[in-house]
């Protein structure tokens, strides 16, 4: 099983066993992505998220089609900062976390908004940053229904925007991240 063991490949996995000890039987490979070493360390930066944010062994079968889409394009540095950003924003939207507004509330783009993890978007009427939420411009959020059309002062703000909830998400350091010039 030890050359089937390697990083981003797809396996069909058996194990035998209870709770969190488990022996692995096992490993066939059913595919595998061929990764630029010089891409690496984002691959594995997908990897930390999802297991310091997903509930271990809950199949997420979308999600996983858009992992192995984020994967699939790691290959094209020219887009590498983006596709990683759009994979965090939709990994948000599978945990209930969607960066839209959740009422029938228009968006200004002249407005500054609040990003909580328990309410989502809404209008900030104080511009004081609590430890629950985040400030979002209304520009960004507009921006984000046409993410093609993003300019890059709009990713460098969505950059900060998404590891400010991800800082708040997991109490953990996401080691991986540290490593990246994303």
């Amino acid at each position: 099983m030890r050359g089937s063991l390697e990083p981003f490949r797809y396996l069909d996995l058996n194990w035998i066993g209870k709770g969190n000890v488990q022996t692995l039987t096992e490993a066939d490979e059913r595919g595998r992505h061929t990764i630029p070493a010089s891409e690496m360390m984002m691959g594995l930066y997908l990897n930390e998220l999802l297991l310091l944010l997903l509930q271990q062994h809950a199949p997420q079968p979308a999600l996983f089609s858009a992992y192995k889409y984020t994967l699939h394009k790691l290959g094209d540095s020219a887009i590498n900062k983006q596709i990683m950003m759009r994979f965090e924003l939709y990994l948000l939207a599978c945990l209930g976390l969607p960066v839209e507004t959740q009422s029938d509330e228009a968006i200004s783009s002249e407005m500054r908004y609040r990003f909580s993890l328990e309410e989502g978007i809404s209008l900030a009427s104080d511009p004081v940053v609590d430890s629950n939420s985040i400030l979002i411009k209304g520009e960004l959020i507009l921006a984000l229904q046409d993410i093609q059309s993003l300019q890059e002062h709009q990713w460098k703000e969505l950059r900060a925007f998404l590891d400010a909830v991800f800082l708040r998400l997991t109490p953990r350091t996401i080691n991986s991240r540290k490593l990246l010039n994303l």
